[in-house]
């Protein structure tokens, strides 16, 4: 059993940094640029930052395809966009504002 689960934990970080690789690059940076087009000063859309939501906000809001306008990006993209609005959330240990620069 413990194989087992040493094996699946072993396969797991291989597939995640596999969907980080194909999605090319990692969360901050694909928010940045997926993101950071519309979501900055003077943009189409408000300025927006993973520490304004919690964490479960972030993902409700992208799981429930709450976004009004189609983000140009892949599903393996979106999950690291995700994960590093997850990460980054107001209630997360690392909450960051101004991701985006203004």
């Amino acid at each position: 059993m413990k194989k087992v689960s040493i094996f699946l934990l072993a396969f797991s970080c291989l597939a995640l940094t596999a969907s980080a690789w194909a999605a090319g690059g990692d969360g901050e940076t694909l928010f940045k640029s997926r993101c950071g087009a519309c979501h900055m000063r003077g943009g189409a859309a408000a300025p927006v930052n993973p520490g304004e939501k919690a964490g479960r906000v972030w993902v409700k809001y992208f799981k429930r395809d709450r976004h009004p306008v189609e983000i140009k990006a892949t599903e393996a993209e979106m999950d690291l966009i995700i994960e590093f609005l997850e990460q980054h959330a107001a209630d997360s240990d690392q909450p960051r504002m101004l991701a985006i620069p203004q």
